[in-house]
């Protein structure tokens, strides 16, 4: 049924996914937090992407749909190397400035946090998703995702201040 919906060729394809490779690496390494595997990530879910071309329905997001094929390849790729090592300030392409520390305290407060608040903070400030790209990346209402999203911003408020200290 769905192949009968899809009308996106691999030119297409690649066309639309030109378009959400940088946000896609900035939030693979914000889950990885190594950039060899975040490369690794995002070139494995081009790759599954396309193959699996068929279940893109075109009237949905095509961000969306991505980003829920890379958060997929994310995790297989955690699990598979067992990679929860610190960001490094090098990988961040950023220098040992007061910027590279804020960029850690942000990755260690995002460490802190519940596994579902980090999600959805990443999705959408790394991977720049609306709430109706979350609601279909996640698989939860926009309501919920609004929710989650109030929470979640509060609750990293918390541990940054908490890191001042």
């Amino acid at each position: 049924m769905a192949s009968a919906l899809t009308s996106l060729s691999p030119t297409e394809y690649g066309c639309l996914l030109e378009g959400v490779l940088e946000q896609a690496a900035g939030y693979a390494i914000s889950i990885l937090r190594n950039r060899a595997d975040a490369e690794d990530a995002v070139q494995q879910a081009a790759m599954r992407g396309l193959e699996r071309l068929v279940s893109y329905d075109p009237r949905r997001s095509f961000r969306g749909w991505w980003f829920t094929v890379l958060r997929h390849c994310c995790i297989d790729l955690l699990r598979s190397r067992q990679a929860h090592v610190g960001l490094d300030r090098a990988e961040l392409g950023v220098s040992a400035s007061g910027t590279a520390l804020a960029w850690q305290d942000l990755a260690d407060a995002l460490g802190r946090l519940d596994l579902q608040q980090a999600e959805i903070l990443r999705l959408r400030y790394f991977g720049g998703l609306t709430y109706e790209e979350l609601s279909q990346t996640l698989a939860i209402p926009k309501g919920t995702v609004m929710s989650r999203l109030h929470y979640a911003r509060k609750a990293l408020a918390s541990e940054m201040k908490g890191s001042e200290t």
